[in-house]
């Protein structure tokens, strides 16, 4: 009787854990910036960051307080330094399609 408590335990983990993981996607993409948006809270806009892969696919990504920016030489920086035409990797969570969570943006050379 324990034992079928138990397994029944596991295969809700295990079945909750495939919800979570098909919602919550990873969305890393390398690429050009096409364009950068500063928040504008008196609209409730959150900054964003769109990426243009090799493909010629768009990402957008909302950059939180928690997105981490890094320059060329692994440093910290901040989202004034990054401007259309910059190369970037950007590491995130995908919201929907092609709309992420940045979690940190990586300037590249």
């Amino acid at each position: 009787k324990t034992a079928a408590i138990l397994l029944i335990a596991l295969m809700s983990l295990y079945a909750g854990s495939g919800t979570a993981a098909a919602k919550f996607k990873s969305a890393n993409v390398t690429g050009k910036v096409t364009s950068v948006r500063s928040a504008d809270p008196s609209r409730g806009l959150k900054p964003t960051i769109e990426v243009t892969d090799d493909k010629g696919e768009r990402t957008l990504f909302e950059i939180t307080p928690a997105t981490m920016l890094y320059g060329v030489d692994s440093k910290p920086v901040t989202l004034d330094v990054i401007s259309k035409g910059v190369s970037v990797k950007v590491n995130g969570t995908a919201i929907t399609e092609n709309i992420g969570e940045a979690t940190s943006i990586i300037l590249l050379k």
